[in-house]
């Protein structure tokens, strides 16, 4: 391929991307592919006017590689092309291993504030690499999709890799013609890595025998792709079959219904949309098990990765572990939001709704968490009842009570967060009141108050 072409294919795929891409930033190791890829968009700056820059991040785990970043500074100076030195500290300790840790390592830096697209160097071998490595581990079809060309960001750099379909013998074909030089890292000779094993021992010997095996592998990678597209596009369609009317949560009944693929598949696109890493089959299996159980609807949080899936009677739904112990008490003097747990309580301005605001002029207020013997009176003709039945009438699972944010007004219990506002607190049609919201960390669906 000549580098005419090269550089056409890189235009191309720039084009594709999604507005905003006038911002560049280059991961640069230094190596053979980064050191191609910035060339070429240095090349296409004056064609399409977007500003490019690099970044090159030493993690200092083999010797010598402090020296990589002033080659990378001499490359960026020739091209002109701003250029910038970054640290890290690699987790050794990291569950995935050395490997995954160093690369973890690396994209938290390269995906900071400052660019719309971090231009990543992965080619068509690499991508072969990924499909067999994957699939060696059972990855399944998300996983045999290896890399994607792009991928936006949400409010993050997006990844863009326009040399995936491109082989690593064109990229040194560039390289060489361009009189373009490179770091060769001597740790990608060490096959003790897996990932080094893969391409140093293996796709070699495989290729010997069938040379097509690395554009057959970058094909099954993009046919698993549209597949796991379709897959996500069913998950959609089933949750929103599945969602409660005017909620967040999903309904269990009609979940059963599902067949077990399916039902998975669910699980999977609620887990992956929550960024959880996806739990291996058997661990989905026990998962789904648990979901279809007798006992389920009675209570279960049932710890995935840092979420839970939760099932309390007929809903279902994702939530974050990790939530800070409620207060014992916060006072609150007109405050529009109290920390509360990790989250927070937000007092809305209203009319005609929640907590009637001169029922609590002058009065001391203050949000407690449950001490035991609370009562409350929610209709105007009802009696005075337990904590435990409003909650239970009104559904709160057995996990959130003790953390609840009850508020009182003097000595007087006035709103239950999940049940709402007591009767005599109750504020009259076209009065000034306050709407409490109680949310335990930001995005989570909240419980807000049941008018009577």
């Amino acid at each position: 391929m000549p580098s005419t072409e090269l550089s056409a294919r890189v235009a191309a795929s720039w084009q594709r991307l999604p507005a905003p891409a006038g911002r560049i930033r280059v991961g640069l190791s230094g190596g053979l592919d980064s050191t191609v890829l910035l060339h070429l968009l240095a090349g296409l700056r004056g064609q399409f006017h977007f500003d490019l820059t690099a970044t090159h991040v030493s993690h200092g785990l083999v010797p010598g590689s402090a020296a990589w970043g002033d080659v990378c500074r001499g490359l960026c100076e020739r091209l002109d092309v701003p250029f910038a030195v970054r640290d890290v500290t690699v987790d050794r300790a990291h569950p995935g291993g050395l490997e995954a840790a160093a690369r973890d390592a690396r994209r938290a830096v390269l995906l900071e504030g400052g660019a719309d697209w971090l231009a990543l160097a992965h080619h068509r071998d690499d991508q072969a690499e990924t499909v067999l490595f994957r699939a060696l581990r059972g990855a399944g079809v998300r996983g045999a999709a290896g890399m994607r060309a792009i991928v936006p960001g949400g409010g993050k750099p997006g990844l863009w890799r326009p040399l995936l379909d491109v082989p690593r013998s064109v990229l040194m074909a560039h390289a060489t013609a361009h009189d373009l030089g490179w770091i060769d890292d001597p740790s990608n000779a060490d096959s003790h890595f897996s990932r080094n094993f893969l391409r140093n021992e293996v796709l070699p010997a495989v290729s010997a025998r069938f040379p097509g095996a690395a554009a057959g592998l970058a094909r099954l990678g993009r046919l698993a792709a549209e597949a796991s597209d379709l897959l996500d596009a069913l998950a959609d369609a089933d949750l929103a079959a599945l969602v409660t009317p005017g909620s967040t949560r999903y309904r269990r009944s009609s979940a059963l219904g599902l067949t077990s693929p399916r039902l998975r598949n669910v699980l999977r696109r609620v887990l992956a949309a929550a960024g959880e890493a996806m739990p291996d089959e058997d661990a989905l299996c026990e998962v789904e098990r648990q979901f279809r159980s007798d006992a389920a609807p009675t209570g279960l949080r049932l710890p995935v990765g840092a979420s839970a899936l939760c099932i309390y009677r007929d809903e279902w739904w994702l939530e974050a572990i990790a939530c800070s112990p409620a207060p014992d008490a916060v006072g609150w003097a007109g405050e529009p939001t109290v920390d509360w747990a990790g989250g927070e309580v937000c007092f809305q301005p209203a009319t005609g709704q929640g907590l009637s605001a001169a029922m609590l002029a002058g009065q001391p207020c203050v949000l407690r968490r449950r001490a035991g013997g609370e009562r409350m009176r929610r209709h105007p003709a009802g009696p005075s009842r337990s904590l435990k039945n409003l909650l239970q009438e009104a559904g709160v699972p057995g996990w959130l009570r003790d953390g609840l944010p009850l508020f009182w007004v003097g000595e007087r219990l006035a709103w239950i967060a999940g049940v709402g506002v007591a009767a005599e607190f109750v504020c009259p049609p076209g009065e000034k009141g306050w709407l409490p919201v109680w949310s335990r960390w930001p995005g989570e669906q909240r419980l807000e108050v049941v008018q009577v």
